[in-house]
């Protein structure tokens, strides 16, 4: 990879094109034009995120800045593509223990892999984050009445 594709424009690009390929996908959906109780679109909130990133995108193709290379992209190379499809393939994994684990014990092994593997340091604030930051979502939602899954621990929660 030379050149270009690495670029602020090359970047802005491809989120140009996975944000508008994700936004068309989102509004061909039938459930997004769902009117819920509120008077609001069900697929509204994932539209105006989407369109906030093709703003961005776009923002980024005519930008002053378009043809430089952050200096983080210059080491990138074919050897590096592995890494979006472990982290979808975690993700992917996570979503599908919160289905009957539920959310408080599925997401501290994904966010202690997703933050080892990202570089956080020492091992004990790590350990500490990904237990206090779901325990810490998942009471918010539940002050907001939004449920998130309970899994195992339905009984407690």
């Amino acid at each position: 990879m030379q050149g270009w594709w690495r670029s602020n424009q090359a970047v802005g690009l491809y989120i140009l094109l996975i944000a508008g390929g994700l936004f068309l996908y989102v509004w061909a959906q039938p459930w997004a034009h769902r009117v819920m109780r509120d008077g609001f679109l069900l697929g509204l909130m994932p539209m105006i995120g989407l369109g906030f990133m093709l703003v961005c995108g776009l923002g980024m193709l005519v930008d002053p800045l378009r043809r430089e290379v952050p200096e983080t992209l210059r080491e990138v190379g074919w050897g590096d593509v592995w890494v979006p499809p472990v982290m979808l393939l975690a993700t992917g994994l996570c979503f599908w223990a919160m289905s009957w684990l539920g959310f408080v014990l599925a997401a501290p092994p994904f966010l202690l892999f997703v933050m080892l593997w990202f570089g956080v340091r020492p091992l004990r604030l790590a350990l500490v984050l990904s237990v206090a930051v779901p325990v810490a979502v998942f009471a918010f939602f539940t002050l907001l009445g939004v449920r998130l899954p309970r899994g195992v621990l339905a009984g407690f929660l």
